[in-house]
């Protein structure tokens, strides 16, 4: 048998590495598109079961209109802000824009 350099080991030790990492992120890809998949799945479950509920209570779309409302105000103020704390907002009216 013959001896190995210590250069041959480090070639082997990196070659390995390599490989564990390609296989690694094969498998959180994998893992990724599986949740993908499962996450459109749920998605048109719920929009089919939400359609199905807002015929079936019509009064949850005042509800709904008032937490959109909500968050699209919060999410315009995060906008806004750009990451800085020393600003300060005060919201006057609420009105869609298309």
């Amino acid at each position: 048998m013959e001896s190995f350099s210590y250069l041959d080991i480090v070639v082997v030790a990196v070659v390995g590495f390599l490989v564990l990492f390609v296989l690694l992120i094969g498998w959180q890809l994998f893992r990724q598109l599986i949740q993908l998949r499962s996450n459109q799945h749920k998605v048109k479950h719920q929009t089919e079961a939400s359609i199905q509920t807002n015929e079936d209570f019509p009064a949850l779309d005042q509800d709904e209109d008032e937490e959109t409302k909500i968050i699209a105000v919060l999410m315009a103020l995060i906008l806004a802000n750009e990451d800085r704390q020393d600003k300060s907002y005060q919201v006057t009216k609420i009105e869609r824009i298309r």
